[in-house]
């Protein structure tokens, strides 16, 4: 287009009038493109009429059209897909490494493995669909977006975000049902426990229903962008900071919950620093929902929603995947357990006068340190075997029951092996040699 006339003849009626009658108001001769482009009082001034004179498919239009005569290329945010995609891997292998551990423990698969299957696979969807729009637009200016997949966008956005309520109130039920496993025995954690997965099972159930019902007809959740009348919504804007809130102080409270339970546990330092681990993580969670609120503004706010959700989008969905890993991350334990004897071996014998290939003392090296908390009725039964190994040239071991019969000359060693330990109400396992 070499000239303004051209341009208008192009644009939609409302809108050639209004920037015709902007161009004569101005000092811009109508065949200088570059003063038309770059006089902010004439763009000002058409930009106002056209947003009270046409539709906004006309005023799309008219913005792709005047955007492509002075030379402005579109807004295109680079590809998020790898950001998601890498995030969702990882949660894949958490949640494979977990079923590895169960099997491993022979733990029975209970609530909380279901529970966070489900949650795994709301989340998978969510990624689904976050890359699927990309091809459809998701992430450029929405002037340039056809009209059909504008809305296609905004239906996604529908169903991704009662995916992200869900699945993100899954994964805290997880945690809760993990609890449960550990200290539902004690009637106050227990109790506060039921409390809790009532509370978030309430807060998923009221936060889904406002996006699911929030806009009447239903439809007009996905046909709003076009400004026409004859439907209305609620306020997303408050919906998104109230729904904000409310997760932030219950990942505040999930956080918080076992903390003192098991400060009642005489614990090993090693395994105070795992605890640490774990809460580190969980403040991290949280640091990402805080992050996630400087996001919430610039979407519901919007008048570039193609663009402006990405942001919110990205961290909706990292927020859902490292809950998840956090939620994964006690049965990591398990897995490193043979790490974690090798290294106590070799700390062992290298110690002077360690029980290693050059010690000469009997030490008593724990295989599992787990310590048994204070109780003051406690039932203990405790099963010992001597091990005797007999001469060189014998090729016979004994064991017996408790301790066996004097020694005598053919015996060079005697090992005394506690196989385990058992306790009113918990069962503990340890073994040393």
């Amino acid at each position: 287009m070499s000239s303004l006339q051209a341009l208008a003849a192009a644009l939609p009626q409302c809108a050639s009038a209004c920037l015709m009658t902007a161009a004569s108001d101005s000092s811009c001769a109508i065949t200088n493109q570059t003063c038309v482009c770059h006089d902010e009082g004439l763009n000002t001034q058409a930009t106002a009429c056209i947003l009270e004179s046409c539709t906004v498919r006309e005023a799309l239009s008219t913005k792709n059209l005047t955007s492509t005569y002075c030379g402005i290329i579109p807004a295109t945010i680079p590809s998020y897909v790898p950001v998601i995609v890498t995030f969702v891997v990882l949660c894949a292998v958490s949640i494979l490494l977990r079923v590895i551990a169960r099997l491993k423990t022979r733990v029975p698969v209970w609530w909380d493995d279901f529970i966070i299957t489900l949650s795994f696979l709301s989340c998978v969807a969510f990624t689904v669909i976050m890359c699927k729009l990309r091809s459809h637009g998701l992430g450029t200016d929405i002037w340039v977006v056809p009209f059909d997949d504008i809305t296609l966008i905004f239906k996604a956005m529908y169903f991704l975000f009662v995916l992200y309520i869900t699945s993100r109130h899954l994964v805290r039920l997880s945690i809760l049902l993990f609890y449960y496993r550990f200290f539902g025995h004690v009637p106050l954690a227990r109790r506060l426990i039921q409390f809790s997965f009532v509370l978030i099972i309430t807060c998923c159930v009221a936060f889904d229903f406002a996006i699911l019902f929030g806009c009447t007809p239903i439809d007009y959740f996905w046909t709003i962008w076009e400004g026409q009348q004859g439907g209305h919504c609620i306020s997303f804007h408050a919906i998104f900071w109230a729904g904000a809130f409310i997760v932030i102080a219950i990942d505040l409270w999930i956080m918080l919950l076992p903390i003192p339970f098991i400060v009642r546990l005489k614990l090993s330092l090693r395994k105070r620093i795992l605890s640490g681990i774990k809460f580190t993580f969980g403040t991290f969670v949280i640091a990402v929902s805080l992050y996630r609120l400087t996001t919430i503004d610039r979407f519901t706010l919007s008048h570039n929603p193609t663009v402006d959700f990405v942001d919110i989008g990205i961290w909706s969905g990292i927020e859902l995947y490292v809950g998840m890993i956090c939620a994964c991350l006690p049965n990591f334990y398990t897995l490193l357990k043979p790490v974690n004897a090798r290294m106590g071996s070799w700390a062992q014998s290298s110690r002077p006068g360690g029980s290693g290939s050059w010690g000469g003392s009997r030490s008593h090296r724990h295989l599992q340190d787990e310590e048994e908390p204070d109780t003051g009725h406690a039932i203990r039964a405790t099963t010992v075997i001597n091990v005797e190994e007999h001469g060189s040239n014998s090729k016979r071991v004994s064991i017996t029951n408790g301790y066996g019969p004097g020694q005598n000359d053919a015996v060079n060693r005697v090992q005394g092996i506690e196989l385990g330990t058992m306790m009113k109400g918990t069962t503990y396992g340890r073994a040393w040699s």
